[in-house]
């Protein structure tokens, strides 16, 4: 009985099956634009996470921005004069960024050692690496034995150095992600009426569509950042990190590994009707 249903109703109505799956293909197509990937805390964790929470309230009381980590290793000494050159070209190339807040190397770390006064005065006037009168043996041997800045300004080697790239914090995101959570509370609880479930539910297409905009933002900031590595690959080795390029990251394999693995399903799909029929 189903093979003779089946017989009436597709395989001797060709075109009609055709219409009904094209016309299911372009439905699934168009709402297709609605999925998105995100690997950020709001859909890595649960919404009532009470550490998530906690973070949060250090973060508003304290303040926290994003950053990014680079990992510096010139290819000559880091005290040669190139490689000071170099990295304070880099330096000042990051600072340029248009998101960039503030840049701190290896050639920006207060040195308290680096001559005789008294220590008052060596505070009120610390030097560092790039200063013109610093001494800069001594001044890397602070920072070489420093338990403060040892293996995170520099390496135990001596010759990989760090830089953080401080990233602006986006006000418009920091207010949403507020007025989020001020509906989530009220949702734990049970004081959310229906009038706001209403507007939290508007609200949640404003947030998605801004959160949207800021990923494809900071997607940009992360090819921009690597294109200006690019231009120091044959005087060091530099290598970026960070929460933000990660969770880019992760983001662009996933999406290719959709595309991959979607093409490779429908193409072995095509194949066996292909073979069968």
């Amino acid at each position: 009985m189903f093979v003779k249903l089946y017989k009436n109703l597709i395989i001797e109505k060709p075109k009609i099956t055709l219409i009904i799956l094209f016309s299911l293909l372009l439905i699934f197509g168009y709402y297709s634009k609605n999925f998105q990937l995100d690997a950020s805390s709001d859909t890595l964790l649960l919404e009532n996470d009470a550490d998530l929470k906690y973070l949060r309230e250090v973060n508003s009381k304290y303040g926290s921005k994003d950053f990014l980590v680079l990992t510096y290793t010139p290819n000559k000494d880091l005290l040669d004069p190139d490689t000071i050159k170099n990295l304070t070209n880099l330096k000042n190339d990051l600072a340029n960024l248009a998101w960039a807040n503030n840049v701190i190397t290896i050639l920006d770390v207060p040195l308290l050692k680096n001559n005789d006064d008294p220590l008052t005065d060596r505070i009120k006037n610390f030097k560092t690496l790039s200063s013109e009168d610093a001494d800069k043996e001594r001044g890397f041997d602070e920072i070489m034995n420093s338990p403060i800045y040892k293996e995170f300004v520099i390496s135990n080697d001596g010759n990989t150095s760090g830089i953080l790239v401080y990233i602006k914090t986006d006000q418009k995101l920091a207010e949403l992600i507020k007025k989020k959570n001020e509906y989530l509370d009220k949702k734990d609880s049970g004081k959310l009426s229906s009038q706001d479930k209403k507007e939290y539910k508007e609200f949640l297409k404003i947030y998605d569509q801004y959160k949207k905009s800021y990923n494809e933002k900071n997607h940009q900031n992360i090819n921009e950042i690597r294109k200006i590595i690019e231009n120091y690959k044959d005087t060091s080795k530099i290598h970026l990190g960070g929460i933000p390029m990660i969770a880019d990251d992760m983001m662009s394999y996933i999406k290719n590994d959709i595309i991959v693995f979607g093409a490779g399903v429908f193409i072995f799909i095509v194949c066996t009707l292909w073979f069968v029929f």
